[in-house]
């Protein structure tokens, strides 16, 4: 893989980040509330219908965690095109610090409230950013 097509690829991921974690607060004022608890539902399979997105806490959590999705993407944006793009082991590391540093938290914290799928989905969200940064090439220095 070439380092714009992992550019690419992570602005791709960047985006649809900061697009998750805008779902919080668009189900918030849109009354969309069955996406998210269909969500929390699905992070604590089976899928039975029995989590919801209802109570004032729920609600303010899911602002803060979606506000936090909307920084890790933007700040990944921003790390991509003005670090990663002219420095790649300096961008590829604070990448992957920054988005390590998430996937243990949640995860672990997913897993100790009983949202063990939650961690297969962040592996995945995980996957997306570091697996384009893991599988570029560098590029070529052109010869003068």
């Amino acid at each position: 893989m070439t380092q714009d097509r992992a550019i690419y690829l992570l602005k791709l991921t960047s985006l649809g980040t900061v697009l998750f974690g805008l779902i919080p607060l668009f189900a918030m004022i849109g009354g969309l509330h069955g996406i998210v608890g269909w969500f929390l539902d699905l992070t604590h399979l089976p899928l039975d219908g029995s989590q919801s997105f209802g109570g004032d806490s729920e609600k303010v959590l899911a602002a803060i965690g979606g506000g936090l999705m909307v920084s890790l993407g933007v700040v990944t944006w921003q790390v991509t095109i003005r670090v990663y793009a002219n420095d790649p082991e300096t961008g590829a590391s604070i990448i992957s610090w920054g988005v390590l540093s998430w996937y243990v938290v949640d995860s672990a914290g997913s897993f100790v409230a009983g949202a063990w799928f939650n961690v297969v989905m962040n592996t995945g969200f995980l996957l997306m950013f570091v697996l384009p940064i893991t599988l570029a090439k560098p590029r070529q220095a052109v010869a003068a």
